[in-house]
């Protein structure tokens, strides 16, 4: 077998190889010697910068001590106020030479008075005729001293030959004084020039020294001529640094190229050749396994060979892989469909808080969705409202077509607004999106710009769809472990879809300080609800109305609102058991088994209450028909009528009905436990509590005329019978009604 595509392999690499090696050589010399001169330059600024910066802060720092010990020792303003003791002059001539000691640049230190002309020094006292820097005090002393002095020669006697170059600065004493004392520090120049060529000694670049007068401070050798300075002035001693590069640029380059890394690179080159020939040999290797193979397996299936081997090994390795791109093609299928029952499952552990993934497993998944790191999630839960009657409307393939439009409006609507989302439907009709907190440009501040997009994306399907959606969204949570606590937040939210209506969205935020304390207080409605009801009595509708009316109020999550109408139908029917067989199975027609054919397509308040007032209604039509039927019928609600208008007759009894009747006590009593399934007494009670009750909401009435207008002579046994009956006493009754 021919070697052809070694040699084609081999041939294209070599001039590709020597190309690149003379080319990024060249620019590889260029680029360095630009580059070292570019931070050789920077460092020569940032050389010059600090040796500045530590000048100035040395002289500020002598110039804060001077003044400090002006303000704080009191022999100085002692001295100013004529003190000339011998004591005095000893310590004050030891605390200037304290100061002397403070910094090894100070030369020296004396203040002068200019009330006697005294000067006193670190060393001696004499008088101004005596002093040699006689015109530096007069200079200073007529004007306000202002910084360090230029370069100067100071001596203390005028015949002295210890003569010393100083920078000086004076201060008054005090300092806020003018013409009373002077103090004088000087510092000495070889000094701070024994501190530069100290630390400004360098092969690389120089620096130079220029005064206020332009006098050169402190010099070094510039280098070749076309070399550019950099140039900083002190805003403090007002000195100009110069600093710049000794070596010029094509010299570096020079030294570069008659150095031995030219014969290294060379060397390299030969190596790179040599290592072109050995990689491309082992590169091919490959190939030949691969044919070697092909051969093989054609030898052991000589009855279904794929192809004889061609001198173009590519072009048989081509045919080879087609067919077997082709063979697993529907393997590729089956693990797409795997990878998203994958994803589908992590989605499900996420939210419900059971997840098994670790960080790395983690991190892959939202590298996969192009979500970069996480910092934090968001949680928002779609309802379709009125699902039952969604699936009855529509066939499955237009719920199928409803439910993908969704999800790509949701889609297209976070990527308009640089949103990144994962979402999955949970449930047949609730679709959760995860929001994704990766952007620090754009935060999801605490769900606004959630709040923002659910709103956009339930107007859209409204305006286009004629679909209706419910939003719950749900608390930020700052990593993927707690988004099951978003969820479960957003979850609430929804379940008070009942109370809050549908078609809108709901968030954490509306539900959290949301107070259900007197939930107990609208459930006193649902006995007399009931017992209205069974004993046919029109005040059960108002009652029914002030129920819903509480439980709106009070905006309750769907589970609570469940539970309070569970609790009612629990008190209708123990009711309707206490009527004849004829009322129960007429309960269970008529509202039991309609009700629980719809109470899963009834979600809001308004809906409920309107099952109930016509369910409740229907209900009391067929009673009232089927008690008009019995014969007795008429004696009964004339019995009613009598109560209704003698209620208020504390010796309203059984007895007293008889004889208004002329019936005896107990056939009167069975008729009554027949109609109404409970005794005269406990209806009367009944009847007296109505009335005290819309007394109590309706009227400013004290409690006590309230019990003589209801039947009762002693106020305390209305109390204890309004309590017992309604669950509360008629004072808290009136106060939440009222």
């Amino acid at each position: 077998m021919s070697k052809n595509w070694f040699h084609r392999l081999l041939l294209s690499y070599l001039p590709v190889l020597l190309l690149l090696v003379c080319l990024f050589a060249f620019i590889g010399i260029v680029q360095l010697s630009e580059l070292s001169q570019k931070e050789a330059t920077k460092s020569s600024r940032v050389y010059a910068q600090n040796l500045q910066n530590n000048i100035d802060t040395t002289l500020r720092s002598i110039e804060l001590m001077m003044m400090e010990t002006i303000s704080r020792n009191a022999k100085l303003t002692y001295f100013a106020g004529m003190e000339s003791s011998p004591e005095f002059i000893i310590d004050l001539s030891r605390l200037l030479e304290s100061m002397l000691n403070t910094n090894s640049w100070i030369d020296s230190v004396y203040i002068y008075r200019a009330g006697d002309g005294a000067i006193v020094t670190d060393k001696t006292k004499l008088i101004i005729d005596q002093f040699a820097d006689r015109a530096f005090i007069d200079d200073n002393l007529t004007e306000r001293p202002n910084g360090w002095s230029r370069p100067r020669i100071f001596q203390v006697f005028p015949d002295s030959t210890e003569k010393e170059n100083v920078i000086s600065i004076a201060k008054g004493v005090p300092l806020s004084g003018k013409g009373i004392a002077l103090m004088v520090v000087n510092v000495n120049i070889e000094a701070i020039r024994s501190y530069l060529s100290n630390f400004a000694s360098s092969d690389v670049s120089y620096i130079s020294v220029i005064d206020q007068q332009g006098n050169a401070f402190f010099q070094q050798d510039k280098g070749p001529a076309d070399t550019e300075d950099i140039i900083l002035t002190s805003a403090y001693t007002g000195w100009t640094y110069h600093s710049g590069l000794k070596v010029k640029s094509f010299s570096n380059l020079f030294s570069y190229l008659t150095s031995g890394w030219l014969i290294v690179g060379f060397l390299g080159l030969v190596l790179g050749i040599w290592w072109m020939v050995y990689i491309s040999r082992k590169n091919y290797k490959p190939i030949e396994t691969m044919m070697s193979r092909i051969q093989k397996y054609n030898q052991q299936h000589q009855h279904a060979a794929i192809q004889e081997p061609s001198t173009d090994e590519l072009s048989y390795i081509d045919f080879t892989l087609s067919n077997m791109i082709e063979a697993t093609q529907d393997y590729e299928h089956r693990a797409q469909e795997n990878k998203r029952y994958r994803r589908l499952r992590v989605f499900q552990e996420l939210v419900e808080g059971n997840g098994s993934l670790s960080d790395s497993e983690w991190r892959e998944e939202l590298s996969e969705m192009k979500i970069g790191m996480l910092k934090g999630a968001s949680v928002s839960i779609i309802e379709i409202d009125k699902y039952p009657e969604f699936i009855r409307q529509y066939s499955h393939e237009d719920q199928g077509l409803f439910k993908y439009i969704l999800t790509k409006v949701v889609d297209e609507t976070a990527k308009a607004d640089s949103l990144r989302i994962w979402q999955e439907w949970v449930t047949n009709h609730r679709l959760c999106v995860i929001y994704f907190d990766s952007d620090e440009d754009k935060p999801l501040h605490g769900g606004s710009r959630i709040l923002a997009q659910s709103e956009q994306i339930r107007v859209w399907l409204l305006e286009n769809l004629k679909l209706t959606v419910t939003f719950g969204i749900g608390t930020a949570v700052p990593d993927a472990r707690a988004i099951a606590q978003s969820y479960e937040s957003a979850t609430k939210a929804l379940s008070y879809k009942s109370a809050l209506g549908s078609n809108r969205v709901i968030g954490h935020w509306e539900i959290e300080v949301l107070s259900h304390d007197d939930l107990f207080v609208y459930l006193q409605y649902v006995r007399t609800i009931a017992q209205s009801f069974r004993v046919g009595n029109d005040g059960w509708q108002e009652q029914l109305t002030l129920l819903f009316n509480g439980l709106r109020s009070l905006l309750l999550p769907k589970e609570e609102i469940d539970g309070v109408l569970i609790y009612m139908n629990f008190f209708f029917q123990r009711e309707m058991m206490e009527l004849p067989p004829e009322y129960q199975e007429l309960w269970n027609t008529e509202f039991r088994a309609k009700w629980e054919a719809r109470m899963e397509s009834l979600e809001t308040l308004d809906e409920l209450e309107s099952f109930y007032q016509e369910r409740l209604t229907a209900c009391t039509r067929l009673m009232r028909s089927l008690r008009e039927e019995k014969g007795n019928h008429a004696v009964v609600r004339r019995v009613r009528e009598y109560i209704e208008s003698h209620f208020d007759n504390p010796d309203l009894s059984l007895a007293m009905l008889g004889e208004q009747f002329n019936m005896n006590t107990s056939s009167l009593s069975s008729l009554f436990k027949e109609e109404f399934g409970e005794k005269f007494v406990v209806y009367l009670c009944q009847v007296r509590m109505e009335h005290a009750k819309d007394m109590l909401r309706n009227t400013d009435l004290p409690i006590q005329d309230i019990s003589g207008k209801v039947g009762y002579l002693h106020p305390m046994s209305f109390i204890r019978t309004f309590k017992k009956t309604v669950g509360v006493t008629p004072g808290d009754y009136r106060k939440v009604h009222q």
